[in-house]
């Protein structure tokens, strides 16, 4: 899992500065996009992704367009993306895109779903 994480994050934040795992700091500056991720490894050196990437914005005027352009950046970052690393290799295949309704009236977000295919290198 640790191996993934250290792929993904630098490519997360190659499209995005301001991407975390899990959750955002209580002192992030929106728009930012929170990733986690599923694996369901086969243990023999093959395993399925679920990549939930969200998108969070609270713009002062309500206006959505700087969270729609950057999730369309996410997207063209991710999807039909191999991640190569030493000891893995991993394809991403947008499955879905979800509008979220927060309790707070005034963010707005968005998920990105995504399945991933992994092979690990020398298994």
């Amino acid at each position: 899992m640790s191996e993934l994480r250290r792929a993904l994050h630098p490519h997360l934040r190659s499209i995005h500065p301001r991407a975390y795992f899990q959750r955002a700091p209580d002192t992030a500056k929106f728009p930012y996009i929170v990733y986690r991720f599923e694996m369901f490894p086969d243990g023999e050196g093959y395993g399925l992704i679920t990549l939930d990437i969200d998108g969070w914005d609270r713009p002062e005027t309500g206006d959505t367009t700087e969270l729609e352009n950057l999730m369309t950046a996410v997207d063209a970052g991710i999807d039909k993306t191999t991640l190569t690393t030493d000891s893995l290799v991993v394809s991403f295949y947008l499955e879905s895109k979800l509008p979220l309704v927060d309790d707070d009236p005034k963010i707005h977000r968005r998920r990105y779903v995504y399945m991933g295919r992994m092979f690990e290198r020398g298994v």
